[in-house]
């Protein structure tokens, strides 16, 4: 039943992979010929643009899964990642409010394996960073055209359950003002660092 569910997954998500996977024989299952885990992250950071007169401190919590396939010490596949952004310091019109929440649904994931260390990084370059605040004067605000990388670090000491510690920054050079979009002349810059746990089946 568990090959079953995991053959729906990759045909749903890797089409090609999947037509690949079915014409393997079962052992290549327990070979280790797919990825898929899930990750937890809470981190720490800013959300700036450089024209802002202060620099607004964020927390970060995320949630993530990724799919793909292992070729002996290399992972290659996709990562959906969806994280709630909070804002700690103050908020004022000087800096504005960057709480919200951001998503990318299709980061292209490369991991390189050792026997106790794995070294990720995700190249980010969909999704959207929503406001939870309108502005002052009553407009929906989403920054979008994403372009950057995380990279982390994933420690073998668990049986399925693996600490990780990671750094992330992205720029948006784009906006939608209620719908309306626009190209940013300063982009905003969204960057934090932190720790989680990594789920791998």
């Amino acid at each position: 039943m568990k090959n079953i569910i995991i053959r729906i997954i990759i045909l749903t998500f890797f089409p090609l992979l999947g037509v690949q996977a079915l014409a393997q024989s079962k052992g290549a299952d327990k070979s280790g010929l797919f990825l898929i885990d899930f990750n937890s992250i809470v981190g720490w950071g800013n959300s700036q643009i450089s024209t802002d007169a202060n620099v607004p401190s964020i927390g970060t919590f995320g949630l993530g899964i990724g799919l793909g396939i292992n070729i002996k010490k290399v992972s290659i596949g996709l990562s959906y990642d969806y994280r709630v952004l909070t804002q700690f310091s103050d908020v004022n019109a000087a800096v504005g409010n960057r709480r919200g929440t951001f998503v990318s649904p299709a980061s292209l994931l490369f991991r390189i394996n050792f026997e106790k260390l794995n070294f990720e990084f995700l190249l980010i370059s969909n999704g959207t960073y929503d406001l939870t605040n309108i502005t002052a004067a009553g407009k929906k605000v989403v920054y979008t055209d994403p372009s950057g990388i995380r990279f982390s670090i994933m420690f073998k000491k668990l049986a399925r359950f693996n600490p990780v510690i990671f750094f992330e920054s992205v720029n948006f050079s784009g906006q939608l003002l209620d719908g309306v979009k626009a190209t940013l002349g300063n982009p905003l810059s969204y960057s934090n660092f932190g720790a989680g746990l990594k789920y791998e089946f």
